[in-house]
Order: C-alpha cells, then structure tokens, then sequence
C-alpha cells in the first residue's frame, strides 16, 4: 500500500518511485529551503531537490516525517534561492 506522500508525487509530480526517506535525508543535511511553517496545521513547507525535480514537501512540525507533497506554485524567488544554496553546498563538497 502506497503512503499518501507517494500517491501525491505521482498524481503531481509524475514521480512513481516517491521515497520519503531520501526527502527527509535532505531536509536533514540542510539542502533545501524552508518556505513556512504553521504550528496550527503542526506542519512546515519546504523545497526539495528529488531526482532533478523542485519539489514542495509538506513535514510534520518536528520534521520527523513526510506528510505529503503539494503542487508547484512556481514561486521563482524560493526556486532561485534554492538552486543558490544546492550549488553553494556542490560547492563546498568539490
């Protein structure tokens, strides 16, 4: 049985093999950017780098999990500062 976040990455993303794991790994090691967070909802927003795709990933509060994945917003200046910090990390690793 699929997980809800695997569901929505393919309905909207196209990504069949979803893995929250490798998206937590990410967020974990600081390469991505965090657009919001609502305690209320107990939730925040981030954007990944998965499999050469941006995408929007919603966490729990305490980022212990992967709730689901939301469309794209094509936010531009989230993206650049994204792609900004992906290659500073790149970077650093050479």
């Amino acid at each position: 049985m699929a997980l809800h976040s695997q569901i929505r990455a393919e309905q909207r993303y196209g990504l069949s093999e979803f893995n929250p794991l490798k998206v937590m790994k990410e967020i974990m090691a600081d390469r991505c950017i965090q657009v919001s967070e609502s305690f209320e909802k107990f939730s925040r927003i981030f954007y990944v780098r998965y499999n050469n795709k941006y995408l929007k990933v919603v966490t729990d509060y305490n980022v212990s999990f992967v709730k689901t994945v939301l469309p794209d917003a094509n936010d531009f200046n989230v993206l650049e500062k994204l792609i900004n910090k992906l290659a500073n990390c790149t970077a650093i690793a050479a």
